[in-house]
């Protein structure tokens, strides 16, 4: 389960509205527990895929950026609990891209149709132990 407030939900609705045409991403915040990732801060993160043409269905963030995040979460007493992304013009279904990219069983990955360029809806997925697909997580939106 992924727990995080509308705020924060609607905050990464616009991020992938601003990106669009191409993926927008970003890291989670917050705290992880059994079956439960609970979101307390969002850090939306430039997509630096290499290639432009490639940006609408594809998204990198710098390790770097990634690190300095990691970082200043621990200073925060929080966790990378997972990564957000959006889908332009595609459902937000988890897509052999983002298997093969995925490495972290128990983060949550919360991906956001973005459809003609509004963000519509999001689900999240959690990657199995063995890595050999996702399986969907419920979203619970909380009013703080």
């Amino acid at each position: 389960m992924l727990t995080l407030s509308k705020e924060l939900h609607e905050a990464i609705k616009a991020h992938g509205q601003a990106s669009y045409p191409f993926e927008g991403c970003g890291l989670l915040l917050g705290q992880a527990g059994p079956g439960k990732n609970v979101v307390q801060q969002i850090r939306p993160m430039e997509n630096v895929w290499p290639d432009e043409a490639e940006k609408p269905i594809r998204f990198s963030i710098d390790p770097n950026a990634w690190q300095q995040v990691e970082l200043e979460a621990m200073m925060a007493g929080l966790d990378v609990i997972g990564i957000f992304h959006s889908h332009p013009d595609d459902v937000p279904v988890a897509s052999p891209r983002d298997l093969a990219w995925a490495s972290w069983p128990g983060y949550s990955y919360l991906i956001t149709q973005v459809l003609k360029g509004e963000p519509t809806y999001s689900q999240s997925w959690q990657l199995a132990a063995d890595r050999s697909g996702f399986f969907e997580e419920e979203i619970v939106e909380t009013d703080n």
